[in-house]
């Protein structure tokens, strides 16, 4: 799971309740808010702002529980970058 902060979840539209769009792209996970017709991983965001990232890009990226990860903000795209450090 990881916490996306309040302050640029709303600006991007993730507000609990809504799901959330991952992509993994580029050896990073890309969150942003879930196109209708999209064959990508969705997931709820929770109501305390939380998005489980599923087993299957975790395995991808390589992200164990031991690692640290860096959360991006990308204003352009209206995502969140998740990047193994």
């Amino acid at each position: 799971m990881i916490t996306l902060p309040k302050q640029w979840r709303q600006r991007f539209g993730l507000i609990p309740g809504r799901m959330a769009e991952l992509i993994y792209q580029n050896d990073s996970i890309y969150i942003k808010p879930a196109r209708k017709l999209t064959t990508n991983n969705k997931r709820y965001v929770s109501e305390k702002g939380t998005v489980h990232i599923p087993k299957e890009l975790r395995d991808e990226m390589g992200i164990t529980p031991q690692d640290s990860y860096t959360l991006h903000i990308n204003e352009e795209q209206h995502c969140f970058i998740l990047i193994r450090e």
